[in-house]
Protein backbone atom coordinates (compact mmCIF):
# COMPACT_ATOMS: atom_id res chain seq x y z
CA UNK A 1 0.00 0.00 0.00
CA UNK A 2 1.36 3.48 -0.93
CA UNK A 3 1.81 6.25 1.63
CA UNK A 4 -1.03 8.20 0.02
CA UNK A 5 -3.36 5.16 0.16
CA UNK A 6 -2.55 4.72 3.84
CA UNK A 7 -3.39 8.37 4.47
CA UNK A 8 -6.72 8.08 2.67
CA UNK A 9 -7.61 4.91 4.63
CA UNK A 10 -6.80 6.71 7.89
CA UNK A 11 -8.98 9.67 6.90
CA UNK A 12 -11.91 7.38 6.08
CA UNK A 13 -11.53 5.56 9.42
CA UNK A 14 -11.44 8.89 11.29
CA UNK A 15 -14.62 10.06 9.59
CA UNK A 16 -16.39 6.81 10.55
CA UNK A 17 -15.33 7.22 14.18
CA UNK A 18 -16.55 10.82 14.26
CA UNK A 19 -19.92 9.75 12.88
CA UNK A 20 -20.22 7.25 15.71
CA UNK A 21 -19.40 9.93 18.29
CA UNK A 22 -15.98 8.65 19.17
CA UNK A 23 -13.71 11.57 20.22
CA UNK A 24 -10.49 9.89 19.13
CA UNK A 25 -11.67 10.46 15.55
CA UNK A 26 -10.50 14.10 15.81
CA UNK A 27 -7.00 13.03 16.69
CA UNK A 28 -6.84 10.46 13.94
CA UNK A 29 -8.17 12.95 11.36
CA UNK A 30 -5.60 15.59 12.32
CA UNK A 31 -2.83 13.00 12.19
CA UNK A 32 -3.99 11.76 8.80
CA UNK A 33 -4.07 15.25 7.35
CA UNK A 34 -0.55 15.95 8.62
CA UNK A 35 0.61 12.65 7.20
CA UNK A 36 -0.95 13.64 3.88
CA UNK A 37 1.01 16.87 3.77
CA UNK A 38 4.22 15.00 4.52
CA UNK A 39 3.48 12.48 1.77
CA UNK A 40 2.71 15.27 -0.72
CA UNK A 41 5.92 17.08 0.16
CA UNK A 42 7.94 13.89 -0.15
CA UNK A 43 6.39 13.08 -3.52
CA UNK A 44 7.03 16.59 -4.80
CA UNK A 45 10.65 16.39 -3.68
CA UNK A 46 11.08 13.17 -5.63
CA UNK A 47 9.54 14.68 -8.77
CA UNK A 48 11.64 17.84 -8.53
CA UNK A 49 14.73 15.73 -7.92
CA UNK A 50 14.05 13.78 -11.11
CA UNK A 51 13.53 17.05 -12.98
CA UNK A 52 16.83 18.42 -11.65
CA UNK A 53 18.66 15.29 -12.83
CA UNK A 54 17.03 15.61 -16.25
CA UNK A 55 18.05 19.28 -16.44
CA UNK A 56 21.68 18.40 -15.64
CA UNK A 57 21.66 15.83 -18.44
CA UNK A 58 20.01 18.27 -20.86
CA UNK A 59 22.56 20.97 -20.00
CA UNK A 60 25.44 18.60 -20.74
CA UNK A 61 23.79 17.65 -24.03
CA UNK A 62 23.35 21.28 -25.12
CA UNK A 63 26.95 22.04 -24.12
CA UNK A 64 28.07 19.21 -26.39
CA UNK A 65 25.76 20.37 -29.15
CA UNK A 66 27.07 23.96 -29.30
CA UNK A 67 30.64 22.64 -29.25
CA UNK A 68 29.85 20.40 -32.22
CA UNK A 69 28.22 23.30 -34.04
CA UNK A 70 31.18 25.60 -33.40
CA UNK A 71 33.66 23.00 -34.63
CA UNK A 72 31.74 22.52 -37.89
CA UNK A 73 32.66 25.42 -40.18
CA UNK A 74 30.53 24.13 -43.06
CA UNK A 75 26.96 25.15 -43.86
CA UNK A 76 25.80 21.94 -42.13
CA UNK A 77 26.83 23.17 -38.68
CA UNK A 78 23.21 23.29 -37.44
CA UNK A 79 22.66 19.62 -38.28
CA UNK A 80 25.89 18.77 -36.45
CA UNK A 81 24.63 20.57 -33.35
CA UNK A 82 21.21 18.91 -33.46
CA UNK A 83 22.68 15.44 -34.00
CA UNK A 84 25.09 15.95 -31.11
CA UNK A 85 22.16 16.88 -28.88
CA UNK A 86 20.09 13.82 -29.77
CA UNK A 87 22.97 11.35 -29.52
CA UNK A 88 23.00 11.99 -25.75
CA UNK A 89 19.58 10.37 -25.39
CA UNK A 90 17.83 7.09 -26.02
CA UNK A 91 14.91 7.58 -28.47
CA UNK A 92 12.37 7.39 -25.63
CA UNK A 93 14.16 10.12 -23.67
CA UNK A 94 14.57 12.45 -26.66
CA UNK A 95 10.83 12.85 -27.17
CA UNK A 96 9.49 16.31 -26.53
CA UNK A 97 12.85 18.11 -26.64
CA UNK A 98 12.53 21.52 -28.32
CA UNK A 99 15.87 23.01 -29.38
CA UNK A 100 17.17 25.99 -31.30
CA UNK A 101 20.69 26.89 -32.46
CA UNK A 102 22.11 30.10 -33.96
CA UNK A 103 25.60 31.04 -35.18
CA UNK A 104 26.93 34.59 -35.04
CA UNK A 105 29.35 36.07 -37.56
CA UNK A 106 32.26 35.57 -35.14
CA UNK A 107 31.56 31.83 -35.02
CA UNK A 108 29.82 31.81 -31.64
CA UNK A 109 27.08 29.16 -31.51
CA UNK A 110 24.18 29.69 -29.10
CA UNK A 111 21.85 26.84 -28.20
CA UNK A 112 18.67 26.52 -26.14
CA UNK A 113 16.61 23.44 -25.30
CA UNK A 114 13.56 22.62 -23.21
CA UNK A 115 11.66 19.48 -22.25
CA UNK A 116 8.64 18.48 -20.15
CA UNK A 117 9.49 15.88 -17.51
CA UNK A 118 6.47 13.75 -16.43
CA UNK A 119 5.77 13.61 -12.68
CA UNK A 120 5.12 10.47 -10.65
CA UNK A 121 3.49 11.95 -7.53
CA UNK A 122 2.47 15.51 -8.37
CA UNK A 123 0.06 14.23 -11.00
CA UNK A 124 -2.28 13.38 -8.11
CA UNK A 125 -2.46 17.14 -7.54
CA UNK A 126 -3.07 17.99 -11.23
CA UNK A 127 0.63 18.70 -11.98
CA UNK A 128 1.37 16.30 -14.83
CA UNK A 129 4.86 17.54 -15.74
CA UNK A 130 7.70 19.94 -14.90
CA UNK A 131 9.24 22.00 -17.74
CA UNK A 132 13.03 22.36 -17.76
CA UNK A 133 15.08 24.65 -20.00
CA UNK A 134 18.81 25.26 -20.54
CA UNK A 135 21.10 27.35 -22.75
CA UNK A 136 24.76 27.38 -23.72
CA UNK A 137 27.27 29.17 -25.97
CA UNK A 138 30.54 28.04 -27.53
CA UNK A 139 33.12 29.68 -29.77
CA UNK A 140 36.02 28.40 -31.86
CA UNK A 141 39.22 30.02 -30.62
CA UNK A 142 42.79 30.18 -31.78
CA UNK A 143 45.21 27.43 -30.90
CA UNK A 144 46.88 27.17 -34.31
CA UNK A 145 48.86 29.61 -36.42
CA UNK A 146 46.98 31.74 -38.93
CA UNK A 147 47.52 30.86 -42.60
CA UNK A 148 46.93 33.52 -45.27
CA UNK A 149 48.11 31.57 -48.32
CA UNK A 150 47.88 27.86 -49.18
CA UNK A 151 49.39 26.69 -52.48
CA UNK A 152 48.07 23.21 -53.26
CA UNK A 153 50.28 22.29 -56.22
CA UNK A 154 52.60 19.34 -55.69
CA UNK A 155 54.59 20.22 -58.83
CA UNK A 156 57.83 22.19 -59.02
CA UNK A 157 57.86 25.97 -58.62
CA UNK A 158 54.62 26.18 -56.70
CA UNK A 159 55.83 29.56 -55.41
CA UNK A 160 58.08 31.89 -57.38
CA UNK A 161 59.17 35.22 -55.91
CA UNK A 162 60.77 37.52 -58.47
CA UNK A 163 62.77 40.72 -58.16
CA UNK A 164 60.91 43.66 -56.65
CA UNK A 165 58.29 41.62 -54.80
CA UNK A 166 57.61 43.02 -51.35
CA UNK A 167 55.11 41.17 -49.15
CA UNK A 168 54.26 42.18 -45.59
CA UNK A 169 52.22 39.62 -43.64
CA UNK A 170 53.67 39.48 -40.12
CA UNK A 171 50.61 37.88 -38.54
CA UNK A 172 50.15 34.84 -40.74
CA UNK A 173 51.85 32.06 -42.66
CA UNK A 174 52.36 30.95 -46.26
CA UNK A 175 52.06 27.19 -46.84
CA UNK A 176 53.43 25.45 -49.96
CA UNK A 177 52.32 21.83 -50.40
CA UNK A 178 54.89 20.98 -53.09
CA UNK A 179 57.66 18.52 -52.28
CA UNK A 180 59.05 18.68 -55.83
CA UNK A 181 62.44 20.12 -56.78
CA UNK A 182 62.44 23.03 -56.51
CA UNK A 183 59.26 23.64 -54.57
CA UNK A 184 60.01 27.37 -54.23
CA UNK A 185 62.26 29.88 -55.97
CA UNK A 186 63.36 33.03 -54.14
CA UNK A 187 65.09 35.58 -56.34
CA UNK A 188 67.19 38.59 -55.35
CA UNK A 189 65.78 41.97 -54.28
CA UNK A 190 62.69 40.47 -52.70
CA UNK A 191 61.20 40.69 -49.21
CA UNK A 192 58.69 38.30 -47.65
CA UNK A 193 57.96 39.37 -44.08
CA UNK A 194 55.72 36.57 -42.84
CA UNK A 195 55.27 34.72 -39.59
CA UNK A 196 56.44 31.53 -41.32
CA UNK A 197 56.87 30.05 -44.80
CA UNK A 198 56.05 26.36 -44.45
CA UNK A 199 57.30 24.27 -47.41
CA UNK A 200 56.50 20.57 -47.69
CA UNK A 201 59.66 19.88 -49.70
CA UNK A 202 63.32 20.38 -48.87
CA UNK A 203 64.48 21.58 -52.31
CA UNK A 204 64.44 25.37 -52.60
CA UNK A 205 66.35 27.67 -54.95
CA UNK A 206 67.47 30.71 -52.99
CA UNK A 207 69.01 33.45 -55.12
CA UNK A 208 68.89 36.05 -52.37
CA UNK A 209 66.35 38.42 -50.92
CA UNK A 210 64.88 38.57 -47.43
CA UNK A 211 62.58 35.75 -46.36
CA UNK A 212 63.09 34.79 -42.72
CA UNK A 213 61.21 31.99 -41.02
CA UNK A 214 61.41 29.52 -43.92
CA UNK A 215 60.73 25.98 -42.69
CA UNK A 216 61.51 23.12 -45.08
CA UNK A 217 60.05 19.59 -44.90
CA UNK A 218 57.16 21.18 -43.06
CA UNK A 219 53.67 19.74 -42.60
CA UNK A 220 51.34 22.05 -44.48
CA UNK A 221 47.71 22.67 -43.62
CA UNK A 222 45.08 20.60 -45.42
CA UNK A 223 42.61 22.65 -47.45
CA UNK A 224 39.75 23.10 -44.94
CA UNK A 225 37.34 24.54 -47.51
CA UNK A 226 37.36 21.73 -50.09
CA UNK A 227 33.92 20.17 -50.32
CA UNK A 228 32.35 22.63 -47.86
CA UNK A 229 31.51 25.71 -49.93
CA UNK A 230 27.90 26.26 -51.06
CA UNK A 231 26.68 25.97 -54.63
CA UNK A 232 25.74 29.21 -56.42
CA UNK A 233 22.04 30.11 -56.63
CA UNK A 234 22.04 29.37 -60.39
CA UNK A 235 24.40 28.83 -63.33
CA UNK A 236 21.84 29.56 -66.06
CA UNK A 237 22.92 32.55 -68.15
CA UNK A 238 21.07 35.78 -67.41
CA UNK A 239 23.41 38.27 -69.11
CA UNK A 240 25.44 37.69 -72.27
CA UNK A 241 28.41 39.98 -72.82
CA UNK A 242 28.75 43.73 -72.51
CA UNK A 243 31.02 46.73 -72.97
CA UNK A 244 31.50 49.90 -70.93
CA UNK A 245 33.68 52.85 -71.94
CA UNK A 246 34.14 55.27 -69.06
CA UNK A 247 31.21 56.59 -67.10
CA UNK A 248 29.51 54.48 -64.46
CA UNK A 249 28.16 50.95 -64.35
CA UNK A 250 25.89 49.48 -61.68
CA UNK A 251 25.79 45.69 -61.70
CA UNK A 252 23.34 43.40 -59.94
CA UNK A 253 23.75 39.76 -58.88
CA UNK A 254 23.20 37.12 -61.55
CA UNK A 255 24.90 34.81 -64.05
CA UNK A 256 27.23 36.68 -66.43
CA UNK A 257 28.13 34.66 -69.53
CA UNK A 258 30.64 35.62 -72.22
CA UNK A 259 33.05 38.54 -72.08
CA UNK A 260 32.54 41.94 -70.46
CA UNK A 261 34.96 44.77 -71.19
CA UNK A 262 35.38 47.73 -68.87
CA UNK A 263 37.45 50.32 -70.76
CA UNK A 264 38.17 53.98 -70.22
CA UNK A 265 38.40 53.72 -66.42
CA UNK A 266 34.70 53.39 -65.57
CA UNK A 267 33.34 53.53 -62.04
CA UNK A 268 31.75 50.13 -61.41
CA UNK A 269 29.58 49.32 -58.40
CA UNK A 270 28.25 45.91 -57.39
CA UNK A 271 25.05 45.41 -55.40
CA UNK A 272 25.28 42.78 -52.64
CA UNK A 273 24.85 39.19 -53.81
CA UNK A 274 26.41 36.39 -55.86
CA UNK A 275 27.92 37.04 -59.31
CA UNK A 276 28.45 33.90 -61.40
CA UNK A 277 31.10 34.30 -64.14
CA UNK A 278 30.81 31.74 -66.95
CA UNK A 279 32.14 31.15 -70.45
CA UNK A 280 34.48 34.13 -70.60
CA UNK A 281 35.14 36.73 -67.95
CA UNK A 282 35.61 40.40 -67.21
CA UNK A 283 38.42 42.43 -68.73
CA UNK A 284 39.09 45.51 -66.59
CA UNK A 285 41.14 48.43 -67.88
CA UNK A 286 41.39 51.14 -65.28
CA UNK A 287 38.73 52.66 -63.07
CA UNK A 288 37.35 51.70 -59.70
CA UNK A 289 35.37 48.69 -58.52
CA UNK A 290 33.38 48.80 -55.30
CA UNK A 291 31.12 46.25 -53.68
CA UNK A 292 30.22 45.22 -50.15
CA UNK A 293 28.56 41.89 -49.40
CA UNK A 294 29.58 40.46 -52.79
CA UNK A 295 30.68 36.99 -53.88
CA UNK A 296 32.14 36.04 -57.29
CA UNK A 297 31.77 32.43 -58.43
CA UNK A 298 33.69 31.05 -61.42
CA UNK A 299 31.78 28.21 -63.06
CA UNK A 300 34.67 27.30 -65.38
CA UNK A 301 38.07 28.75 -66.31
CA UNK A 302 36.52 32.22 -66.61
CA UNK A 303 38.49 35.06 -65.02
CA UNK A 304 38.41 38.64 -63.88
CA UNK A 305 41.43 40.20 -65.57
CA UNK A 306 42.50 43.27 -63.60
CA UNK A 307 44.71 45.30 -65.93
CA UNK A 308 46.39 48.68 -65.52
CA UNK A 309 45.40 51.32 -62.98
CA UNK A 310 42.46 49.56 -61.33
CA UNK A 311 41.42 50.24 -57.75
CA UNK A 312 39.12 47.56 -56.33
CA UNK A 313 37.40 47.68 -52.95
CA UNK A 314 35.48 44.42 -52.58
CA UNK A 315 34.15 42.91 -49.35
CA UNK A 316 32.60 39.48 -48.87
CA UNK A 317 29.25 39.08 -47.07
CA UNK A 318 29.49 38.87 -43.30
CA UNK A 319 26.31 36.83 -42.80
CA UNK A 320 24.26 34.25 -44.67
CA UNK A 321 25.09 31.27 -46.87
CA UNK A 322 28.04 32.98 -48.57
CA UNK A 323 29.49 34.66 -45.50
CA UNK A 324 33.19 35.28 -45.88
CA UNK A 325 33.45 34.11 -49.51
CA UNK A 326 34.80 36.71 -51.95
CA UNK A 327 36.09 34.63 -54.92
CA UNK A 328 35.53 30.89 -55.37
CA UNK A 329 35.23 28.39 -58.17
CA UNK A 330 33.57 25.18 -59.22
CA UNK A 331 35.36 22.20 -57.71
CA UNK A 332 37.41 19.91 -59.95
CA UNK A 333 38.39 22.41 -62.66
CA UNK A 334 41.51 21.93 -64.76
CA UNK A 335 44.42 24.28 -64.22
CA UNK A 336 44.25 27.79 -65.69
CA UNK A 337 45.76 31.22 -65.12
CA UNK A 338 44.44 34.15 -63.10
CA UNK A 339 46.39 37.41 -63.38
CA UNK A 340 46.40 40.64 -61.37
CA UNK A 341 48.28 43.34 -63.25
CA UNK A 342 49.20 46.92 -62.39
CA UNK A 343 46.77 48.48 -59.90
CA UNK A 344 46.20 51.63 -57.91
CA UNK A 345 45.71 49.55 -54.78
CA UNK A 346 43.19 46.88 -53.86
CA UNK A 347 41.23 46.60 -50.63
CA UNK A 348 39.86 43.06 -50.55
CA UNK A 349 38.33 41.10 -47.68
CA UNK A 350 37.26 37.47 -47.75
CA UNK A 351 38.16 33.99 -48.93
CA UNK A 352 39.69 33.52 -52.39
CA UNK A 353 39.28 29.78 -53.02
CA UNK A 354 40.75 29.16 -56.48
CA UNK A 355 42.60 25.83 -56.11
CA UNK A 356 42.87 25.24 -59.88
CA UNK A 357 44.39 28.64 -60.66
CA UNK A 358 47.98 29.56 -61.30
CA UNK A 359 47.85 33.10 -59.94
CA UNK A 360 50.24 35.90 -60.88
CA UNK A 361 50.59 39.32 -59.31
CA UNK A 362 52.47 41.35 -61.88
CA UNK A 363 54.62 44.45 -61.89
CA UNK A 364 53.03 47.47 -60.28
CA UNK A 365 50.37 45.64 -58.27
CA UNK A 366 49.76 47.61 -55.11
CA UNK A 367 47.66 45.75 -52.58
CA UNK A 368 47.67 47.86 -49.46
CA UNK A 369 44.87 46.63 -47.22
CA UNK A 370 43.91 43.07 -48.10
CA UNK A 371 42.41 40.81 -45.47
CA UNK A 372 42.39 37.58 -47.41
CA UNK A 373 42.49 33.84 -47.01
CA UNK A 374 43.86 32.46 -50.28
CA UNK A 375 43.91 28.93 -51.69
CA UNK A 376 45.60 28.75 -55.11
CA UNK A 377 47.36 26.10 -57.18
CA UNK A 378 50.56 28.11 -57.74
CA UNK A 379 51.61 31.71 -57.13
CA UNK A 380 54.05 34.01 -58.93
CA UNK A 381 54.93 37.34 -57.35
CA UNK A 382 56.60 39.81 -59.67
CA UNK A 383 57.58 43.39 -58.86
CA UNK A 384 54.71 44.34 -56.54
CA UNK A 385 53.85 45.51 -53.04
CA UNK A 386 51.41 43.56 -50.90
CA UNK A 387 50.27 43.96 -47.30
CA UNK A 388 47.94 41.19 -46.16
CA UNK A 389 46.34 39.72 -43.08
CA UNK A 390 43.87 36.93 -42.51
CA UNK A 391 40.28 37.45 -43.67
CA UNK A 392 38.06 39.00 -41.01
CA UNK A 393 35.17 36.74 -42.00
CA UNK A 394 36.59 33.38 -43.08
CA UNK A 395 40.04 32.38 -41.92
CA UNK A 396 42.36 29.40 -42.10
CA UNK A 397 44.78 28.11 -39.49
CA UNK A 398 47.15 25.21 -39.06
CA UNK A 399 44.31 23.36 -37.34
CA UNK A 400 41.48 24.07 -39.76
CA UNK A 401 39.01 26.69 -40.97
CA UNK A 402 37.32 29.28 -38.82
CA UNK A 403 34.75 32.01 -39.23
CA UNK A 404 36.49 35.23 -38.28
CA UNK A 405 40.15 36.04 -37.91
CA UNK A 406 40.35 34.88 -34.32
CA UNK A 407 41.84 31.59 -35.38
CA UNK A 408 40.90 27.97 -34.91
CA UNK A 409 41.79 24.79 -33.20
CA UNK A 410 39.78 24.69 -30.01
CA UNK A 411 36.30 25.43 -28.72
CA UNK A 412 35.54 27.31 -25.51
CA UNK A 413 32.21 27.17 -23.74
CA UNK A 414 31.17 30.73 -22.93
CA UNK A 415 28.36 29.87 -20.52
Amino acid sequence: MSALSAVLSAVRAAVVRLRHGRPDGNVILAFALCLGLVAAASGSAIDYGRAAMARTKLQAAVDGAVIAGAKDTSTAWSASATNALLVQYAPAEAGGIASDFAKATDGTVTGTASQSVPTAFMGLFQVASITISVSSRAKLVTTGSRVCVLLKSTAAQALTVNSGANVTAPNCEVHVASAASPAVIFNASTTLSTKRICIAGAAVIDNGGTHPNVVKSCTTVTDPFAGTLPAPPSTTCQYNGGNWNGGTASLTPGVYCGWYNFNGAPTVSFAPGVYVIKGGGMNVNGGTWTGSGVTFYFDDSSVIQFNSAVKATLKAPTTGTYAGILFYEKAGLGQSNFVFDDSLGHDLDGLMWLPSRNVTFNSGSQVAADKLTMVFNTLILNSMTWAIDLSTTKGMTTTGAVAGSGGSGGVHLLQ
